[in-house]
């Protein structure tokens, strides 16, 4: 495994390991208070975009059926590439109140020892906790121009040895390219219809040059092997009660005959395809998975890059 990935293995609230793995993701997670950063926040989002660096706010994400604190803070900052914090109180009565989410936020990222940018206006005045915390001191007139000389260092300071492990829109792209698949535009009932089978447990629908193979696709670096497994034999499962199905759906008039059968084709031949972020993980995956009536074709990010390398010897 490489040495430079770093998994979580103490959860902060007693949980079982998560194994997220650290400045896994080009992002940058921001804990700030909701009700008087708008100026902040538009300035931040838009440096960050530019830089393609993904902003993350634990306010604007949802989490159905999750732990929120694990799924919209802890997991984003143990996986965010550096960390931003407006540490700015609340005003009542004349009088400063720090918020305590945005602390509790900054707390994780210090125990996480992640990079953070922190800032405040100037106005104000830092909760004791924290005092001694070197803190960038800023007016409306010069945050951009702050935070622009910030932002730059930390991408400078973060960036590591090894590529980010993966970025979605050119090597996971390139990658798929090179195994001869084509993400699936979803234009017709039929395929947004198998898309949904997959799409609630994280995976994405491709299909192979000819247009007549089909595989589920899943990007899971951060997820732990066993909750790897778990996903895929229930998928495993919905396609197998899926085809069950198929031809009692002729005699209510939902199905043809003729709709049946390219449907039976279709899931007879679908292909399920996962990334890890290891060949340790790749290894316990497949040995977990047994036996499966369907092609699972696991991949480790060394097998992600071993590919984009072939690719550039041949391009070369």
């Amino acid at each position: 495994m490489d040495k430079s990935i770093r998994r979580n293995q103490i959860c902060v609230v007693g949980l079982p390991r998560c194994d997220f793995v650290f400045s896994s993701t080009r992002t940058c997670f921001i804990a700030y208070g909701f009700r008087d950063s708008a100026l902040e926040m538009g300035i931040l989002r838009h440096l960050l975009g530019e830089r393609r660096i993904q902003p993350i706010e634990a306010g604007g994400a949802l989490a159905p059926g999750q732990n929120a604190f694990c799924a919209k803070i802890c997991s984003k900052i143990i996986t965010s590439q550096f960390c931003v914090v407006l540490i700015n109180n609340e005003e009542s009565a004349g009088r400063e109140i720090p918020n305590a989410n945005v602390n509790m936020e900054y707390g994780l990222m210090l125990g996480f020892n992640k990079y953070v940018i922190p800032f405040q206006r100037a106005s104000q005045t830092l909760p004791f906790n924290v005092g001694g915390l070197d803190t960038i001191k800023y007016g409306n007139a010069d945050f951009e121009r702050l935070a622009i000389i910030a932002i730059d260092q930390a991408i400078r300071e973060t960036q590591q040895d090894a590529p980010p492990p993966l970025s979605p829109d050119q090597v996971l792209g390139t990658f798929l390219l090179s195994k001869k698949a084509l993400v699936t535009p979803i234009n017709n009932q039929g395929e947004s219809t198998i898309f949904q089978l997959g799409w609630s447990l994280g995976f994405n629908l491709l299909n192979d040059f000819s247009g007549m193979t089909y595989m589920y696709f899943g990007n899971f670096t951060s997820l732990r092997p066993e909750v790897l497994v778990w996903r895929i034999k229930l998928l495993i499962e919905i396609l197998d009660e899926r085809r069950a199905t198929l031809h009692s759906r002729v005699p209510l008039g939902i199905a043809t005959e003729e709709t049946v059968r390219q449907a039976e084709q279709i899931l007879r031949s679908m292909q399920i395809w996962v990334v890890v972020t290891s060949n340790e993980d790749k290894e316990s995956v497949k040995a977990a998975l047994g036996s499966v009536p369907y092609f699972v074709g696991i991949f480790s990010l060394d097998d992600v890059k071993s590919e984009l390398e072939k690719l550039g010897r041949i391009g070369a």
